[in-house]
């Protein structure tokens, strides 16, 4: 049982994802707010049923009531099963709800992963969101991004994510030019 948590965006889904990819035993879910607990509990055991590692990944801060309580009864299946559980979360300690999730997630071991320290660590990053994207990102335009845009992940990742929309939409090659004209930089 282990909690992967953040202090800001530091790539924990982007983590999670890389490692589904490497090993196909991890199955990944993530919640429908629109779904009862109980009928979000069942989706999610079809899906992670034939698998040996389980995650559930969420957005980040606060959720509806029935998603809390869809995890609790998740946390609760996977130990009465003995299956290993993952969930990445940035979530502050004293927003925890409901209490039942809350008492659950205190239990379990906690990782905080950091964003990318380093450029190198950052273009990695951004190379890996890109084909996540299934664009092959140029290094002169992650240069632009880098040199130019806010160094945190969240900036970054939601500039790539507007090239990468803006290019399909325009139907345009993305430059160094154009992307710079596009991000206002």
């Amino acid at each position: 049982m282990l909690w992967l948590t953040s202090n800001s965006p530091a790539g924990k889904t982007h983590l999670i994802h890389s490692l589904q990819q490497a090993h196909p035993e991890l199955a990944v879910v993530t919640p429908s707010t629109s779904l009862p607990a109980l009928k979000q509990v069942s989706t999610w055991l079809e899906t992670l049923d034939s698998h040996a590692y389980w995650c559930i990944d969420l957005p980040a801060g606060l959720m509806p009531h029935n998603t809390g309580l869809a995890i609790f009864h998740m946390i609760e299946r996977a130990k009465a099963m003995n299956t290993a559980l993952l969930i990445a979360w940035h979530c502050p300690d004293d927003k925890l709800a409901p209490l039942e999730l809350a008492s659950r997630m205190r239990m379990m071991e906690q990782t905080c992963i950091a964003p990318p320290e380093s450029d190198e660590d950052l273009r990695m990053v951004l190379r890996a969101v890109a084909k996540q994207l299934q664009w092959d990102i140029s290094e002169s335009l992650i240069n632009v991004m880098i040199n130019y845009l806010p160094r945190d992940l969240n900036s970054q990742i939601q500039a790539l994510r507007h090239l990468e929309a803006a290019s399909a939409e325009e139907r345009v090659r993305i430059s160094q030019a154009w992307a710079r004209e596009k991000l206002n930089v």
